[in-house]
């Protein structure tokens, strides 16, 4: 019974989900090459996870009026009821209130500085939260959360964390963005009807007779920003900011060209399945993400990069196991 109840917040916070998010700081941190114990890189995590959990159940608080005219949505814990909001609203106050006060007792002496960084964060994620679905690019602002959480990691080290954290603040920010709006593509049939207006429907993409209909306009989109994002991910290589050998450019190449792999995948779902589509998102994240650890290498050798590499994998299938029973989340 205590099991059945947590599995309900567990799925609430998306905490299968959370684990990238948790590390955005840790990388940040690693990419300082300033030798941390593994307590400063446990802080950062803690604080990552946080975040996630404040971003998503406050998403999912708002969101609930769009996703209860969705059938593929009823499962959720705040559209069939199994949690009431008052409980989620709980949990978001309660991760809001730890996220501040770790900041300041993990960091004391930097917190100065940290608070206002971890504010921002908060604050771009929440007005998203709130306004997605009304504004036009609204995902800017969520993704310019996910920049200051990232930097955040850099600037628990160092007042001057170095240009290569904003590069990998900046990666972060590209990956958020572009996550975010292809993510719209899965919720395209209830959004629309529900009045939620996110980036893919006001480009045009429609569901026309089970059929998803993505647009010119969409696609020229999401190119140029996939285009601005790969530049940001070689350029590390390419203007020797980090230390690094020819394999682990090949590798990353190697990685990049899953990533399109799967961008085409979600791109030419000609039949509209939420299922698929959520799939093929998740791979294409994954594989990006995994191009960070190559890239810093140097500074956290191979222990670090099986860390960082293997962890979202491990976390990952574990967690949608003992939530879903199953390698995919059921909603």
């Amino acid at each position: 019974m205590v099991w059945k109840k947590l599995r309900l917040y567990l799925r609430l916070c998306r905490v299968h989900s959370s684990v990238l998010t948790a590390l955005a700081p840790v990388v940040a941190a690693a990419a300082t090459n300033v030798s941390l114990t593994i307590f400063h890189y446990l802080e950062l995590f803690l604080i990552g996870f946080l975040s996630h959990i404040i971003f998503f159940v406050y998403n999912e608080i708002c969101d609930i009026k769009i996703d209860k005219t969705s059938k593929t949505l009823k499962g959720k814990p705040l559209v069939d009821g199994s949690i009431n909001i008052r409980n989620a609203k709980s949990i978001v106050i309660l991760s809001i209130v730890l996220l501040f006060v770790l900041s300041i007792v993990f960091f004391k002496e930097k917190s100065i500085i940290l608070v206002p960084i971890v504010f921002l964060a908060f604050l771009l994620g929440v007005i998203y939260d709130h306004f997605g679905k009304r504004f036009f690019h609204a995902d800017y602002f969520v993704a310019s959360g996910y920049f200051f959480l990232t930097i955040y990691g850099g600037f628990s080290v160092s007042q001057n964390p170095g240009f290569i954290v904003y590069i990998i603040g900046s990666i972060a920010f590209m990956q958020m963005l572009f996550q975010n709006i292809v993510a719209g593509l899965k919720d395209v049939d209830h959004d629309y009807l529900a009045g939620g207006i996110s980036t893919p429907i006001r480009l045009g993409v429609k569901i026309k007779k089970e059929r998803l209909q993505i647009t010119k306009k969409f696609l020229i989109y999401i190119s140029i920003l996939k285009i601005i994002y790969l530049i940001l991910l070689i350029s590390p290589f390419l203007f020797n900011m980090v230390p690094y050998e020819f394999w682990q450019l090949l590798v990353s190449i190697f990685l990049i060209c899953l990533t399109i792999f799967f961008m085409t995948r979600f791109l030419s779902n000609k039949k509209f399945n939420r299922e698929k589509i959520m799939r093929a998102i998740g791979f294409h994240e994954m594989f990006t993400f995994m191009v960070i650890p190559f890239i810093l290498f140097g500074y956290i050798g191979i222990i670090g990069l099986l860390i960082l590499v293997f962890l979202p994998i491990v976390w990952l299938g574990i967690f949608l196991i003992l939530l879903y029973g199953r390698l995919m989340p059921v909603i």
